[in-house]
């Protein structure tokens, strides 16, 4: 003999299925990826070289990410090594460059990139003289255009799996030990 449940208890059944799959404590409230594994991604896609109007050829290599302290905000930093050849007198300056941007997640390709790069530093040795500002803009648009629409991290289809259940990132957050995306 079957038993009717009564339209109350099918409710209450209801919102606690709900509630349960809301609030599953078996499923994280975020993925983190430290520094370290974000320098190693992006690491294979280095070194980047460049040719700036035939006069200048520009080499990003080893790139570092960290956090940058931006007023009220951290911004992703990235620092590349730096070499440049001046073309005409076959000289070679080496230095750093240090860029930062606020990371955006894109869900349909599952990817971090930098959004609004901006350089913050450029540091060179043996700088001839009348070059500085030259260098320093050429360096500075390679450096954006190595960063520009370009991943610096790509998901791997495991890293939005658990418990057969899809992950889906809803914001994304830098940290002081690496990056963070928020699922709820």
């Amino acid at each position: 003999m079957m038993r009717r449940i009564s339209p109350a208890i099918a409710v209450l059944l209801l919102l606690v299925t709900l509630v349960g799959c809301a609030s599953n404590p078996l499923l994280p409230g975020e993925i983190r990826f430290t520094w370290a594994e974000l320098n190693e991604r992006m690491t294979k896609h280095f070194p980047v070289e460049k040719s700036v109007a035939g006069l200048l050829d520009v080499t990003l290599s080893h790139p570092r990410a960290t956090a940058r302290v931006d007023g009220p905000q951290l911004r992703l930093a990235v620092t590349f090594d730096v070499q440049v050849k001046l073309s005409l007198s076959g000289k070679t300056v080496f230095g750093i460059v240090s860029l930062s941007g606020l990371p955006r997640y894109d869900p349909d390709a599952r990817t971090i990139y930098l959004d609004g790069a901006r350089v913050d530093s450029l540091r060179t040795d043996n700088m001839p003289d009348g070059l500085p500002a030259a260098l320093v803009k050429a360096a500075s648009a390679v450096a954006r255009e190595a960063l520009e629409d370009k991943a610096l991290y790509a998901l791997k289809e495991e890293d939005l799996h658990r418990y057969s259940v899809t992950l889906a990132p809803r914001r994304i957050e830098v940290r002081a030990e690496g990056i963070a995306l928020m699922l709820r």
